[in-house]
């Protein structure tokens, strides 16, 4: 009897790569990430070192709590992937798929890591600050919860309880962490960028936009093929409703965190409201994409200097067109 996406197995098995592989997806998917390579070396952002300098104290904290949120959150990605779920993938190109991703995570922490360079930055004030801001660290928080739960062999993946533990997993590092977290700090940046601040930082930022839109892909394809493969789990209905308040309590957490930076000023020309808006249709998105209807009911990204010409190229990273398979 074959394996299903997940399961236990030897390093024996699954060393042979088929024509015709069982779940082409992630053979998409891995070849649309090796195209994607970049190194942050290309980028010149020694050439906004005076823009830093010149930012207010209020646009520099929020550019410092970004990058320390980012630089420690895209090891913390690593560490989800290497210790939670890997381990339990059993197809050869989905650990492609997903080594793909863990290698651009290894980029994008290079990437933040020039800037505090660059920047002569505080290192330990910068790395420290997921730990000192309360809500930044409850949004590491609740994914380390998680998957401390299921790593180490806790999680048996050929349960359907371990099934639902690493789905959780998947849901709460590739889909909140990466597809609404990360994509809501994406929003600070490019509104550095419209001011006419930290080009060259945002060049950066728009390409590890490019790659978590993959990455987040990586999940939801993940998570479908695990219901496909087991639709008893929607049959429970109280896990079933759980992954949709989950998804919504996070929104409110990255909500409760964009009120304590922004509260009723405006920082970068963007405000509290203009930010609420912006999470609530990216959640919609995030709901759609798994199978749920949407929350909140905001059909268009509100963003504006999201729908300018020179960041028309990303919009359609915001969106994910998932394989059809049998949803929640």
């Amino acid at each position: 009897m074959s394996k299903g996406f997940i399961g236990k197995t030897s390093v024996r098995d699954n060393i042979r790569l088929s024509e015709n592989p069982k779940y082409p997806v992630f053979k998409t998917l891995y070849t649309k990430q090796k195209k994607a390579v970049w190194f942050p070396e290309e980028l010149n952002i020694q050439q906004d070192v005076l823009d830093y300098k010149s930012l207010t104290p209020t646009e520099k904290e929020l550019f410092d709590s970004a990058v320390g949120y980012f630089a420690s959150s895209e090891l913390l990605v690593q560490n989800v992937l290497g210790n939670g779920f890997f381990p339990v993938l059993t197809d050869p190109y989905a650990k492609m798929s997903f080594t793909a991703q863990m290698f651009m995570e290894d980029i994008h922490s290079d990437f933040f890591e020039i800037i505090i360079n660059s920047f002569d930055m505080d290192r330990k004030r910068v790395y420290d600050i997921t730990l000192e801001d309360k809500l930044l660290q409850e949004k590491q928080e609740l994914i380390i919860r998680a998957v401390d739960r299921i790593t180490y062999g806790k999680a048996d993946p050929d349960t359907l309880e371990g099934k639902k533990q690493i789905l959780t997993s998947i849901l709460l590092n590739n889909i909140i962490q990466e597809g609404l977290f990360f994509y809501s700090a994406f929003a600070h940046f490019f509104a550095m960028k419209d001011t006419g601040k930290m080009k060259n930082v945002v060049s950066g930022v728009e390409l590890v936009l490019i790659d978590e839109s993959l990455h987040l892909q990586n999940g939801i394809e993940a998570i479908l093929t695990i219901i496909e493969e087991n639709p008893q789990i929607v049959d429970d209905i109280n896990f079933v409703e759980n992954i949709r308040d989950t998804i919504i309590d996070a929104v409110e957490l990255e909500l409760n965190y964009l009120k304590t930076k922004f509260g009723g000023t405006t920082i970068f020309g963007v405000s509290y409201k203009e930010l609420e808006q912006y999470m609530k249709y990216i959640a919609d998105r995030r709901l759609e994409e798994l199978g749920f209807d949407p929350q909140f009911n905001i059909p268009n990204n509100p963003l504006k200097f999201l729908q300018k010409e020179d960041v028309k190229k990303l919009t359609n990273f915001f969106e994910v067109s998932s394989t059809e398979y049998t949803n929640f």
